[in-house]
C-alpha cells in the first residue's frame, strides 16, 4: 500500500483522467490513430497494474506535529 491514502487516491484520479483522455482520443474529432489509442490503453493498464502490485503494508505516516504532541504528552505524564 502507498505511504498515504491521499497518494493512492491521486493515482486513481490520474488513471481516471487518462481514461477520459482515451475516450476523447477515440470519439472526438480529429480521432487519434489506432497506435496512439493502443499506447494510451497500455499506459492506463500499466497504472492499474502498478496499483494492483503494490502489496506493501500500509503504515500511517505521522506528521511532525503529531509526534511532537505525543512526545510532550509523554513528558507531562
Amino acid at each position: 500500500m502507498l505511504h498515504k491514502i491521499s497518494d493512492f487516491v491521486k493515482r486513481i484520479s490520474v488513471m481516471h483522467d487518462e481514461a477520459q483522455r482515451l475516450h476523447k482520443m477515440k470519439y472526438e474529432s480529429p480521432k487519434a490513430t489506432q497506435e496512439e489509442i493502443d499506447n494510451q490503453i497500455q499506459n492506463i493498464q500499466a497504472m492499474a497494474l502498478s496499483i494492483a502490485k503494490d502489496k506493501s503494508s500500509y503504515s500511517r505516516v505521522s506528521s511532525e506535529r503529531n509526534r511532537i504532541s505525543k512526545t510532550i504528552g509523554s513528558i507531562l505524564r
